[in-house]
């Protein structure tokens, strides 16, 4: 009995040593994964700047080269259609943005408002807000940081969060804010919970009757539970995918979907204005954000329903065809959104080289080959070590 016990230790100790080691998900499962999108990773500047990478960016900002998001949605062909997002006024009610990151000047960053302290700064703590706004609206071509989707909107931080939850009603009070007092056009909201109050119903459908559109994220527990206010019919529900162009692990698998975007390993400004890489449905709303700031520049008048109209015609089918719960209407295109937009509202559209289809990043199969293989090596491991505790 106490030589079976021996090696029953010995078996468990050798599966815990290994699994971590070799970094495979299924074995070495991320205890963080419910809380994904507050795991920032900071970017070691040895892979920004330099000859080799900003050769191989879209823009001459540093870490360029590190968005494989904005080349998976087209932006490198969608900035030459002169569309920058100017004048259009997009509201992100999170944890607020920090100010000091040389992306966002002072004539688009405004002050905002903090909905919780009464006059209290909307300067960022945590990061998370700040990450949005990069994504939506980070200043293009100046040499610093990342390029944003929409350069030149005008970003109000709306303020409901010292960390990570939102007291109840706050939301709701944040978007009368966002569409009172700022008169914003668009509206990310990157947070969501499964019960829907009245309060958030109403100040939606609010909203969106003054035609401001809502892009929310869409939860990261990897189900089918919705969340809410993406989950409302009223907004932009957005999934996430990887570089392999896959449905991300953690996005939600349900009918609040109405579009995916890159939201695994993604690359933006984070606190204190360094650059990190981070995940989650938090991150890939704001890319259907910057692109509805860059079609409402170009046709002011779109509502939510004109742009889910456009998304549908434009998006990159993934999955099964047509809609399906795992990606919506597919990965949002941004040369096709914009030329979407233009045969929808009878106007000529930009000049803008074409955009090839959408590819998944070859490193990333080499790294998932990698991985089976590393899992061969692991299980053949394994079958050696039972049969050598197990024999006779």
């Amino acid at each position: 009995m106490r030589n079976i016990l021996r090696k029953g230790l010995i078996l468990w100790m050798v599966l815990c040593l290994l699994a971590p080691l070799c970094g495979i998900p299924v074995l070495a499962k991320n205890t963080e994964e419910l809380r994904i999108d507050y795991q920032f990773k900071k970017v070691d500047i040895k892979d920004a700047a330099g000859a080799q990478a900003l050769a191989a960016g879209m823009t001459n900002d540093p870490y360029s080269s590190r968005q494989w998001g904005m080349k998976m949605v087209g932006m490198e062909a969608a900035w030459q259609s002169g569309l920058t997002g100017k004048g259009v006024r997009v509201a992100v009610i999170d944890s607020g943005v920090y100010t000091n990151t040389g992306e966002f000047d002072a004539g688009r960053l405004l002050a905002g408002k903090h909905m919780i302290s009464e006059g209290g700064s909307t300067e960022d703590a945590t990061g998370h807000g700040t990450f949005i706004a990069g994504i939506i609206g980070a200043a293009k071509d100046n040499g610093v940081g990342i390029a944003g989707i929409a350069p030149e909107a005008t970003l109000i931080p709306i303020k409901t969060s010292d960390d990570e939850s939102t007291p109840d009603g706050v939301g709701a009070q944040a978007i009368y804010a966002a569409v009172d007092e700022f008169h914003c056009d668009v509206i990310n909201y990157s947070s969501g919970a499964p019960k829907l109050s009245t309060g958030m119903r109403e100040a939606v459908r609010y909203a969106v009757s003054r035609g401001v559109i809502i892009v929310c994220s869409t939860g990261n527990d990897g189900n089918s539970v919705l969340h809410y206010p993406g989950a409302l019919e009223e907004t932009i529900g957005v999934g996430s995918i990887n570089k392999g162009m896959e449905r991300s692990s953690f996005s939600h698998r349900n009918d609040s979907i109405f579009v995916t975007a890159p939201g695994e390993e993604v690359y933006s400004i984070g606190a204190r204005g360094f650059v990190y890489s981070s995940s989650g449905t938090s991150f890939s709303a704001p890319f259907v954000t910057g692109l509805a700031a860059l079609l409402k520049e170009a046709h002011p008048r779109m509502n939510t329903d004109d742009f889910k109209a456009i998304l549908k015609a434009s998006s990159y089918d993934l999955g099964e065809a047509g809609y399906d719960n795992e990606f919506g209407w597919g990965m949002i295109q941004a040369p096709a959104a914009i030329r979407a937009a233009a045969e929808y509202f009878g106007t000529a559209a930009p000049a803008m080289p074409e955009s090839p289809d959408p590819t998944p990043d070859p490193a990333y199969n080499q790294t998932i080959w990698s991985q089976l293989f590393n899992l061969s090596w692991l299980i053949e491991l394994f079958r050696i070590i039972i049969r050598s505790l197990f024999k006779g």
